[in-house]
């Protein structure tokens, strides 16, 4: 490697980072279920979860900024290394499975939105009918009782 940098080193950086991603990934499933069951409030602990883990990351990447150039300058030398090349090729996997479930839960989120908005139409033209038809003339249906 061209730096002084330690393999050791960005092996560790690379598992902490994998780590937190995996944890991540745990949550990312856990939200589907929540947004399948309308668990509203146990999507908000996984979001406030997730965000945190985010921060995690972030401050581990403010941490490991000499790690991270060391990386971007010998991508080269870490893909011909299997040990990091493993760890790099996993990092990837797991972020793209987290992305492939946020997509869905866009997608489930997206659904239950549109869902939600059609029974409130309906609830609404419900409500309407009766008063457009006094509005138009129309008297509703009255039953009047006969029997006593």
């Amino acid at each position: 490697m061209k730096n002084t940098m330690n393999v050791e080193e960005i092996a560790f950086y690379l598992n902490r980072k994998r780590e937190y991603y995996e944890k991540i990934l745990e949550l990312t499933r856990a939200q589907d279920e929540a947004i399948t069951t309308n668990n509203i409030e146990g999507l908000n602990l996984i979001i406030t979860e997730k965000v945190n883990c985010i921060k995690e990351i972030k401050d581990l990447d403010k941490l490991n900024s000499k790690i991270q150039e060391e990386i971007a300058s010998n991508e080269g030398y870490l893909i011909s290394d299997k040990p990091l090349n493993l760890l790099l090729k996993q990092l990837k996997s797991i972020i793209t499975e987290v992305m492939d479930y946020d997509r869905e839960s866009i997608r489930l989120l997206n659904s239950s939105i549109d869902n939600t908005k059609a029974k409130i139409d309906n609830q609404n033209k419900k409500r309407r009918m009766p008063l457009s038809m006094i509005n138009h003339g129309i008297r509703p249906a009255s039953f009047i009782d006969v029997l006593h």
